[in-house]
């Protein structure tokens, strides 16, 4: 499936829309923040230079079809509150699900708000089979969302990722097509 850049989707309170550069300070207003995680890949990001190669490699992923990013900009005011991310995963069928949200949004449900939504595309429009995500051991507010999403708990993986090349353990969760039974709805 190819999706068109102006492709969009829609919660209750946000579109999902493709990124774009003017973005830029509000990413990284989130990813400089003193509340941001520091110990995650986008908390890595210091600069504008460095958002801009974000963005760029999004762009990347989505015309060439391995992945899909969606800025979500709340509906009543155009407020950047998050992104929220689906990549063909190395098993066929299997999407990787990513998503954050903006620490001055933190709090207000729009993590599991945009996740859910991109989840129920996943299956809905991408033919997922499954649904897979990993997160920081120590995220305790993604791991609320996983729950909340009705994600299995697959197992921890003390190598998921590295920062300054120390490995960050992850806790590793999926959904498959035959779980969701009308969660999705």
């Amino acid at each position: 499936m190819k999706l068109s850049t102006d492709h969009q989707l829609e919660t209750s309170r946000c579109i999902l829309r493709y990124p774009c550069l003017d973005d830029s300070a509000r990413l990284l207003s989130a990813f400089v923040s003193d509340d941001f995680p520091m110990y995650v890949p986008l908390g890595q990001i210091e600069n504008l230079e460095q958002v801009i190669e974000w963005i760029e490699g999004i762009h990347e992923r989505w015309q060439e079809n391995q992945g899909y990013t969606w800025t979500a900009e709340r509906k009543r005011d155009g407020l950047l509150v998050g992104q929220v991310s689906l990549v063909q995963f190395r098993e066929a069928g299997t999407w990787s699900l990513a998503f954050w949200t903006h620490p001055d949004c933190w709090g207000q449900g729009y993590a599991t708000e945009i996740a859910s939504c991109a989840v129920d595309y996943a299956f809905r429009e991408l033919s997922a089979s499954r649904v897979w995500v990993a997160t920081a051991k120590w995220n305790e507010a993604s791991l609320r969302v996983l729950q909340k999403l009705g994600m299995k708990c697959l197992g921890e993986n003390n190598e998921g990722y590295r920062i300054d090349d120390e490995p960050i353990p992850t806790k590793e969760f999926a959904l498959e097509v035959s779980d969701i039974g009308g969660l999705y709805g």
